[in-house]
């Protein structure tokens, strides 16, 4: 219910709503994206849910559940929603009369009557009032904590998606270290071949020591680059353990074979129309419902200028040694105005609308970042997939490079040292399209973040 509410209060300020002297129908919704969007499937809000179960990794599933489920920043959200509704009920309860009940029951030594001059006493009432909310005050003020309310749990989608789309980036980052080690286990098996048939010739002293020295330099070059890979893994998985709300030894992640090790980069891009993303960002909902909360706090504190009437009444009963059984009761209407307080309540009015117009250009702010967001996310996505698809052009070339290199060496038609440049711009252009794919799989993933949808 809160987030249909929620949209239904964004699509009128998209529209044509005005709130005081504040007026946002003039920023409107685009009609298209910016960016091309030829290789983007168009989708709707239902078919994005679960997104990250598009790239097909039953961990990475698993991860995203378990810290919907577990994570500590989800929890936080929760007991906000849960103190909001606390507050909630707090300022409503002021729109309704209120009823105290009080009773005194005793025995007193009066001095009269010698020593059987012990008296027992009594009295008892219901007191009740009531404010008449005439200029809309508590009015203002529950409708304040109605949208905090609101505010809160939007909130609480908004760090739901963001913890989606970390786990996913995080796991991403995981395996880009992962496919980093295999490509440099491979490149150093490689390398190793080469080393040892340098060793050899220079024991036949077919070649010099310089070569046995080069080779095994590129050998430890590419050697060193496992450790930092293993750190990066090890470091996505401890940050996956924070998320997941879980201790590290129970963050356990498979070694998939070869072709897992990388995400599927497969992966069709999917994307919504603007007025459907605007709808959905539980950011957008947020910043909407705090600019209601604002205006109502500003209302309900200008309604401090007027008068303040309320209704009284009490019913008693009484009894004692000096008052006799007796019944009393009293009705009457209250009414108070400040009339000299030397700017106190302009003071607060001032600061309540400066505090409206901040959560005005906050909501204004907060939309402008979205699109902005989805199209960021479109060029990184479009940029990333064509520099992947130059790279592994490019990978191909150095990897029939170096066999076409070796081979002459081997023959003695080339020097070791055009062996050693070839496997060495082999080495950084698998890096480098390890580093391109995973970037790819990263933009997808903020992507679908800036759609609003989990």
């Amino acid at each position: 219910m809160h987030k249909a509410l929620s949209i239904i209060l964004l699509c009128t300020f998209l529209a044509s709503c005005e709130t005081a002297d504040l007026d946002i129908s003039k920023l409107k919704a685009p009609q298209n994206w910016q960016q091309p969007t030829e290789s983007v499937e168009y989708i709707s809000t239902q078919g994005l849910k679960k997104w990250w179960m598009r790239f097909e990794e039953p961990t990475l599933n698993n991860l995203v559940e378990t810290a919907l489920q577990n994570g500590p920043d989800r929890n936080i959200a929760a007991a906000r929603i849960a103190e909001a509704r606390g507050m909630r009920r707090t300022a409503r309860s002021f729109l309704f009369p209120s009823l105290d009940a009080s009773g005194t029951f005793g025995r007193q030594d009066t001095g009269f009557g010698g020593a059987n001059g012990i008296d027992e006493f009594y009295d008892a009432g219901f007191d009740a009032s009531y404010e008449i909310d005439l200029f809309g005050k508590n009015r203002n003020n529950a409708k304040a904590s109605l949208f905090n309310l609101f505010q809160r749990q939007a909130e609480y989608d908004d760090v739901s998606l963001s913890l989606a789309a970390e786990v996913t980036r995080t796991y991403i980052e995981h395996k880009r270290a992962l496919k980093r080690i295999l490509v440099s286990n491979r490149n150093v098996e490689s390398q190793q071949k080469t080393v040892d048939l340098v060793r050899k010739l220079n024991e036949y002293g077919e070649a010099p020591q310089i070569d046995v020295e080069r080779a095994e330099n590129l050998l430890n070059t590419t050697l060193a680059q496992i450790p930092e890979a293993e750190r990066l893994a090890e470091n996505a998985r401890l940050r996956l353990a924070v998320l997941t709300g879980q201790l590290p030894d129970q963050v356990i992640l498979e070694n998939y074979e070869d072709a897992r090790y990388q995400l599927s980069a497969d992966v069709v891009p999917v994307l919504m129309s603007p007025i459907d993303v605007l709808s959905n960002r539980p950011d957008i909902q947020a910043s909407a419902l705090a600019l209601e909360q604002a205006t109502a706090i500003s209302n309900s504190t200008i309604a401090t200028l007027f008068p303040n009437i309320s209704l009284s009444a009490f019913y008693g009963v009484s009894d004692g040694a000096f008052v006799s059984s007796s019944t009393v009761w009293d009705i009457a209407i209250n009414a108070a105005v400040n009339l000299i307080d030397f700017g106190r309540i302009e003071g607060r009015i001032d600061a309540a609308k400066a505090r409206e117009t901040e959560a005005f250009e906050n909501h204004r702010k907060t939309i402008l970042q979205a699109i902005a967001e989805v199209e960021t996310a479109l060029v990184d996505y479009t940029k990333h997939a064509e520099r992947e698809a130059l790279l592994y052009d490019a990978y191909l070339n150095a990897k029939k490079s170096a066999e076409i290199s070796e081979l002459l060496y081997r023959e003695g038609e080339s020097p070791l040292i055009d062996v050693l440049d070839v496997q060495r711009q082999l080495n950084s252009a698998d890096l480098s399209l390890t580093g391109a794919v995973a970037d790819k799989a990263e933009s997808l993933v903020r992507l679908y973040k800036a759609l609003g949808v989990y």
